[in-house]
């Protein structure tokens, strides 16, 4: 493999986590961990439950990213109604990434659930 290649990939790994990181620091900023955990339900559906029903693609991102934004409670009746978080839409989009994408893959990197810090520690 050319250096240019390797080069092209660590980058590649290095936005990811990056996207991970503060996907995950806006999870506790906006503390989210109130109603909603990677794998099981609270107030809210869980993440995984949000995976499943919306997918991991870009297009999917960006709805998710919208619904954080400005909710829709008939999405997920029986649940708790969600407020509209008027954050920015780039903060949307990587609180999106997070819920759908880097939270499900810290419970196979880590072997357990309890990998997201709970607001009360911060």
């Amino acid at each position: 493999m050319s250096h240019i290649s390797i080069l092209i990939l660590l980058t590649i790994a290095l936005v990811s986590f990056s996207y991970s990181e503060e996907g995950k620091k806006l999870y506790v900023k906006y503390n989210c961990n109130a109603c909603h955990a990677p794998f099981e339900r609270k107030t809210g559906p869980s993440f995984k439950e949000i995976a499943q029903r919306y997918g991991t693609s870009k297009k999917a991102m960006e709805k998710v990213a919208k619904l954080i934004i400005n909710p829709n409670p008939s999405n997920w009746p029986g649940f708790a109604y969600m407020p509209p978080y008027n954050i920015p839409f780039e903060e949307a989009i990587k609180l999106a990434e997070y819920v759908l994408i880097h939270s499900q893959k810290e419970k196979v990197e880590k072997g357990h659930q309890n990998s997201i810090p709970s607001s009360e520690f911060f």
